[in-house]
């Protein structure tokens, strides 16, 4: 990194380069800080000079010691959220786009609701971070600032910036037919209606959104690596043609033409797993059909 006296711009001559996007409800398109790019439409160029914590984020869990033994017995223990530490500097034309700055960064990482911040490394991620403490703030010239950003990542994964979809094959499906995600995304038939197959470039388990395209009646969707199935029995749910039910297996919630309708308390619900995965879609008799789309964001811990 390369820097330069008071009003004159520094860039970042590395390869640390990243953003931060957020939409509030009041906005009406993303508000993006983009670092480590040059200077931006306002004349700042965003420099990050230290990134902690994205190696991995702490453990939450004990062992419970053994009574009158050696050792002790591994109770069950999980990732907790993912702390970061990020210096950023903002280094503008003059003390004005300076204190500007100031009040960008303020804006784009908000307090009570999460941003995307997207790190690039050879293989780029995204976290979804929101404030942790208070910025704090060093001034070396009137010109520049560097901030201390104290960030939590409530989930802990890195995701792909790229969104994954993988749809299957049926006859019996509407046309056409609209994935319910948005670009970039890899799309990959499945060998039999009412089956997909993909694999997850990621090493860790990640909650997909599915998609169920009827005519269907009593749909379930199983996870054939594990035999784990999420089924719609009870209340014999039944998708005409035409008909789209959407499924967020992070919430465990489904939606029938915008219409909430529980999944079965029976059910076991399932995240796409690192590697190969097959995931079926099929009626109460057992029979394929309907279609079914997943999509999902690769994940690392």
């Amino acid at each position: 990194m390369t820097y330069t006296g008071s009003g004159t711009i520094s860039q970042d001559t590395g390869l640390w380069t990243g953003s931060f996007s957020y939409q509030a409800p009041y906005m009406t398109t993303p508000m993006v800080l983009n670092m480590g790019a040059g200077p931006d439409t306002n004349g700042i160029a965003w420099i990050i000079e230290k990134l902690e914590g994205w190696d991995g984020p702490d453990v939450v869990g004990q062992v419970i010691q053994k009574a009158a033994d050696h050792g002790a017995y591994p109770a069950a223990q999980f990732f907790g959220p993912r702390m970061m530490t990020l210096t950023l500097r903002a280094s503008a034309p003059d003390q004005a786009t300076r204190d500007l700055a100031r009040s960008i960064l303020g804006q784009v990482i908000p307090v009570n609701d999460l941003c995307a911040f997207n790190y690039n490394e050879p293989i780029p991620k995204v976290a979804y971070v929101r404030r942790s403490g208070k910025i704090t703030e060093q001034y070396d010239n009137l010109c520049e600032v560097v901030f201390s950003i104290l960030l939590v990542a409530p989930d802990p994964r890195k995701y792909s910036q790229t969104i994954y979809a993988s749809g299957s094959a049926s006859s019996s499906a509407a046309s056409p037919i609209t994935i319910p995600v948005t670009v970039p995304f890899t799309l990959n038939n499945g060998v039999v209606p009412g089956s997909i197959q993909f694999m997850d470039p990621g090493n860790f388990p990640s909650f997909p959104e599915m998609t169920i395209w009827g005519p269907l009646k009593g749909p379930a969707i199983t996870l054939v690596q594990t035999g784990q199935t999420v089924t719609w029995w009870n209340q014999l749910v039944t998708l005409q043609t035409g008909d789209r039910m959407v499924i967020d297996f992070d919430a465990k919630q489904s939606f029938l033409n915008g219409v909430y309708v529980p999944a079965d308390v029976s059910s076991s619900w399932f995240t796409i797993n690192p590697g190969f995965n097959t995931v079926i879609v099929s009626s109460i008799a057992g029979a394929a059909g309907g279609q079914l789309v997943a999509a999902y964001q690769a994940a690392w811990i």
